[in-house]
């Protein structure tokens, strides 16, 4: 019996011992990690030359995707339309057109020639190792391909491939040509060097030099600016490194690899649910982040990670969608890294916020820098999308809770206030009281969130709800100095003058029913998914919940562009609507969403040049939590909106509440465990609980026996 299926039975024991739901006496679900991750794998037993999703790893700051024979795609396979296949390094960037950054393609490996003949294959990806092995037997000759990114040596990933026979060739390519957004065809200089044990590449475009180096215990000849490897019989260990050569061999590679990505599951949050497709989507989005970020603040990768795809850039505002996920996991390194990352260029975000605006405080950048502030999109951004200004609210966001949870006094001065101080001036200085008594929102240039709506308008309600956002945390966190931003929340800002006859929001003043049936994402649904702004859900909000797919162009198909069914569906978790979510759940599928393995999430339904979106994927991870363990509204919910017919289980998720939620549910039944993990008094169902750090609680609620 294989490791994997005895895993798998594992997990399906979980679910079929006796005392499930309200766990009976001390009894409770058996809950293996490993089991749960491992029955996520992806298994193909069957080779077709159709296209298909690749393969994605990673190790946060070096990844790729690969190909169905475990390499890069070769040169006649690159119009697949499924997207990219190369090494993506996150200090491998350059300063290009409009003054922006952009990381750009380092080496493909490739199979150089194509195989007449096929049989006895097999490629696994396995999430608890963090490897692919692919195998088969090529034109008689057996093959097995293991790739893996280091989880300790973030600059070094691995290739072996063990060959019955020798004599099979690699090709090792720098990317020499290739484009990039706004219209760029750039060549990178290559430069290749023999060292007396590996080779070095230098590769030199938009000012930047990077140099990284191949070893390899397989034959090499140089073919231009490319390497050929020629197999040997037996093993053969291929390393591509960047900065420095590769100090750490295959094996002891490997094993460290394995041991961090075992103890990362183990003490990362998990869901356990009777759900084969929800299931792989919890652990495959798990992977996506963790292959994708890192704590070593130089940035981050952009929305497809490092598959190549898309955009070669990052944006606040889709990240802020992954970051609660990290701190819900226990991945609390990851995420307080970005908080430490960006506050560190205060100075920057408020040099360039007055240059775009001329006002005082910080707009977060639709498009964060990877180098400096100095010259960044001098003398303006490339586009109209630029000038979003909403996104300083999901900025302030992530600051905020992040505080919550690294729970240090001296670390929010540090690092949250600048940056919450910064947003709320902005919206303060962009903000004027109108003759109705309330406060609206107006600055030139400007975009609103749904992007169809026109720009420069007045009181974009994205906006709107970033402002207050801003000024109630201001407040919380006494940096209120003079009152203005109290003297706001008590005037109001002006939300009614947005409402609709439905009893709805437009998405801003100048618009009104013009966008009904045509907004790209249904910005009305903010205080559900992205800004806590309310202690309940408003009016508004439920009306504009059930009209979600009435607002939403061709959400009717259905089709969705970008993330806007990951917020149909984190906003249903909120609202606790789970009918309702499953309607949603089904339109990942129907509308193309996902990949027929939901391996991942196309940025918009059908597009298959866009797949593993990372930022998707992070609302959709939010919502099977929320839908368990939520605290939006500022008290402890469990199973609020749960869908799934029969037992469902949780390890390890954190809320800012203060505590670690584990325990099982069923329906609206729950036994659960309370851990604390700082002293806390918070709300659950009827009761207030107070603790300590490291008391521990059980609670079931009343349908328990």
């Amino acid at each position: 019996m294989n490791k994997t299926f005895s895993k798998l039975l594992l997990l399906v024991a979980a679910f079929t011992i006796p005392s499930y739901g309200c766990a009976k006496g001390d009894e409770t679900v058996v809950f293996d990690k490993e089991a749960v991750v491992c029955s996520a794998d992806v298994i193909r037993e069957i080779y077709e030359k159709t296209p298909t999703v690749y393969l994605y790893q990673g190790n946060g700051r070096f990844g790729s995707s690969y190909g169905r024979l475990g390499l890069h795609l070769r040169p006649s396979e690159k119009k697949s339309g499924y997207g990219k296949t190369h090494y993506l390094h996150l200090e491998h960037m350059g300063r290009g057109k409009f003054h922006s950054d952009y990381l750009m393609p380092v080496l493909e490996l490739f199979w150089k020639d194509e195989f007449r003949e096929i049989t006895n294959y097999r490629q696994q990806q396995s999430y608890f190792d963090a490897t692919i092995t692919t195998s088969f037997v090529a034109d008689g000759n057996s093959l097995k391909v293991t790739t893996w990114f280091d989880a300790m040596e973030k600059n070094l990933s691995y290739i072996t491939i063990d060959a019955k026979q020798a004599g099979e060739k690699v090709i090792v390519a720098p990317c020499e040509d290739f484009t990039l957004h706004y219209g760029q065809q750039l060549r990178q200089e290559v430069s290749l060097r023999k060292l007396a044990d590996g080779w070095e590449v230098l590769l030199n475009c938009l000012g930047k030099k990077s140099l990284f180096y191949l070893h390899t215990n397989a034959q090499v000849t140089q073919e231009g600016n490319a390497l050929l490897l020629t197999l040997n019989e037996g093993e053969n260990q291929i390393s591509i490194s960047y900065d420095a050569p590769a100090k750490t061999t295959a094996k002891e590679s490997l094993k460290q690899t394995k041991e961090w990505w075992h103890a990362k599951w183990q003490d990362s949050g998990c869901i356990m649910v009777p759900d084969d497709k929800v299931q792989k989507t919890w652990v495959r989005s798990m992977a996506m982040f963790l292959s994708s970020y890192d704590d070593t603040k130089k940035g981050l990768s952009p929305p497809m990670g490092y598959s190549g795809n898309w955009w070669p850039f990052y944006y606040p505002q889709d990240v802020s969608y992954v970051h609660p996920v990290l701190l819900a996991t226990g991945n609390l390194d990851i995420a307080k890294s970005w908080i430490e990352f960006w506050s560190e260029r205060v100075d920057g975000l408020r040099k360039y916020t007055k240059r775009l605006y001329g006002v005082d405080g910080i707009l977060a950048p639709w498009v964060f820098p990877y180098g400096d502030f100095e010259g960044y999109h001098d003398p303006t951004p490339p586009n109209k999308f630029y000038y979003e200004i909403h996104n300083s609210g999901y900025f302030a966001r992530m600051a905020c809770e992040a505080a919550i949870f690294v729970n240090d006094e001296a670390w929010t001065r540090k690092y949250v206030l600048p940056l919450l101080s910064g947003a709320a001036e902005f919206y303060g200085n962009i903000c004027t009281k109108g003759e109705d008594g309330h406060w609206h929102l107006f600055v030139t240039p400007s975009m609103g969130q749904d992007e169809r709506g026109g720009e420069n308008q007045r009181d974009y309600l994205c906006a709107m709800y970033s402002a207050l956002y801003c000024f109630q945390k201001a407040v919380e966190f006494g940096i209120d100095t003079n009152g203005k931003y109290g003297a706001i929340l008590k005037d109001g800002l002006a939300f009614e003058s947005l409402k609709s006859p439905q009893g709805f929001y437009y998405s801003c003043a100048g618009r009104g029913e013009a966008d009904f049936g045509s907004q790209k994402h249904p910005v009305q649904l903010n205080e559900l998914a992205f800004l806590p702004v309310n202690e309940k859900p408003s009016e508004s909000a439920s009306i504009v919940y059930k009209m979600r797919y009435d607002i939403t162009r061709d959400a009717k198909r259905p089709y969705f562009y970008g993330w806007t069914l990951g917020e149909f569906l984190l906003a249903g978790s909120r609202i606790g609507d789970a009918e309702q979510w499953q309607v949603d759940w089904n339109n990942m599928e129907k509308s193309k969403y996902v990949d027929p393995e939901w391996i991942q999430i196309y940025e918009t339904s059908g597009n298959l040049t866009t797949p593993f979106y990372n930022i998707t994927n992070g609302l959709v991870a939010q919502s099977l939590f929320n839908n368990l363990v939520t605290d939006w509204y500022g008290v402890l919910e469990i199973a609020k909106c749960n869908p799934w017919k029969g037992r469902v289980a949780v390890r390890d998720i954190y809320s800012k509440l203060g505590v670690i939620v584990s325990g099982e549910m069923e329906g609206e039944k729950y036994d659960v465990t309370l851990t604390a993990w700082k002293d806390t008094a918070f709300r659950l169902d009827d009761e207030v609980i107070e603790m300590k750090k490291d008391d521990v609680v059980r609670r079931k609620n009343r349908s328990c026996p």
